[in-house]
């Protein structure tokens, strides 16, 4: 299974180069593991990215260099979570939800959107009673 995953990885599509740095987080790490990979995944940041846009449950991955006692290490996590200090380490989010935070940062407002950036009272909606009104004022 994990030589299938391997030759999946190698032959994959590169991760996206537009990956926006905002999806990245250096000096941190995640808990939660779905996978645990080393080898071809584990070779470098972009790789461990692929791996996780080629697993449909991961939503965020940690990518850990080689250490002097340490192998590299992808880790690919089914939640995006809070982030932990981990000196080294880098983590980030899956591409495709990544590109789904991006394609919404982008669009435009809806008219309910845009009537409640305006504070116009007539546009927003029904408000609450003043405490002038409840107290019987005019």
């Amino acid at each position: 299974m994990i030589a299938v995953f391997a030759l999946m990885l190698q032959t994959a599509a590169p991760a996206p180069a537009a990956l926006p740095p905002s999806a990245m987080i250096e000096n941190h790490a995640r808990r939660g593991v779905i996978a645990r990979l080393d080898g071809v995944a584990a070779q470098s940041r972009e790789a461990c990215i692929s791996a996780c846009g080629l697993n449909d449950q991961c939503q965020a991955w940690t990518f850990r260099p080689a250490q002097t006692a340490r192998a590299a290490r992808c880790d690919l996590h089914p939640i995006a979570g809070p982030s932990q200090f981990a000196p080294g380490a880098i983590t980030g989010l899956a591409p495709a939800l990544a590109a789904r935070i991006e394609a919404g940062a982008e669009r435009a407002p809806s008219a309910r959107e845009r009537a409640a950036l305006s504070n116009d009272p007539a546009t927003t909606g029904p408000t609450q009673p003043g405490a002038d009104e409840l107290a019987g004022g005019g």
